[in-house]
């Protein structure tokens, strides 16, 4: 065993709460068929108040600092969810909207723009040897080669 990676049943976290779920999603009932842990907890929020991701000002100024106490209802998913003081401060400072959807699906829609966790076969667009890309055969974008790459940056 020394050498190998722990073992999947030792893990701490829940596979449903894990990036593996992202990158090899599975079904409730095969991850339980596995050994591993499945988890249904979904986190309580203590707020003093709750308002509808809907009823936020358009503008960060125009929201109080007594935001971080209030439970924020997601506009899709109707998950409540909490800002934390360094997300106000950082949308404040750049300035961003407040967010209207939970924590997790903006998380989601981030890792949607991902290139899928595969390979394919490509040409070189500059010397058509053949290599493996993360970019599918039908998108744009130009792949070169190692050595190309390496030609056209240096």
């Amino acid at each position: 065993e020394w050498g190998q990676f722990f073992p999947q049943y030792i893990s701490p976290f829940a596979y449903n709460h894990s990036l593996a779920m992202y990158f090899f999603p599975k079904e409730r009932d095969e991850v339980i068929a596995e050994g591993l842990w499945w988890s249904d907890y979904d986190m309580a929020v203590s707020a003093t108040k709750t308002i509808p991701a809907q009823r936020l000002p358009d503008s960060i100024a125009d929201i109080p600092d007594d935001v971080l106490n209030w439970a924020i209802t997601c506009e899709k998913s109707g998950r409540p969810f909490k800002m934390i003081e360094q997300e106000l401060k950082y949308l404040r400072d750049m300035p961003h909207p407040a967010p209207h959807e939970h924590p997790d699906i903006r998380m989601q829609r981030r890792r949607e723009m991902l290139n899928p966790y595969r390979l394919w076969d490509r040409t070189c667009h500059k010397c058509q040897k053949a290599i493996k890309s993360s970019y599918e055969p039908n998108r744009p974008e130009i792949v070169y080669c190692e050595e190309c790459y390496l030609a056209e940056v240096y």
